[in-house]
């Protein structure tokens, strides 16, 4: 794995067993196990959406915090397109 991802059937055996060992089958509930695939998608998918939706009172204020900005030519030049010329100088 760590030398590419050369077409093998080590290499797809490898994925199919890392695929099925990081399937999620079933979840703990009030303290019983489930196995009911749409409420272990459900719960797992009510988990990750808790733990990644900010909390709208909780914004950082940045007021008093001054950026550098970049002007004019300096902003031509790193938006605008490569010289063929350029392109060598920066391979050498």
């Amino acid at each position: 794995m760590k030398q590419g991802d050369r077409n093998t059937k080590k290499f797809h055996s490898t994925l199919k067993w890392r695929r099925a060992r990081n399937e999620l089958h079933d979840i703990v509930e009030n303290g019983q196990w489930c196995v009911d695939k749409e409420v272990v998608k459900d719960k797992v998918r009510d988990f990750f959406k808790s733990r990644f939706v900010g909390e709208e009172d909780f914004q950082i204020r940045m007021d008093n915090v001054s950026f550098n900005s970049i002007f004019g030519e300096d902003n031509k030049m790193l938006v605008g397109d490569f010289s063929e010329e350029e392109i060598k100088e920066a391979t050498v």
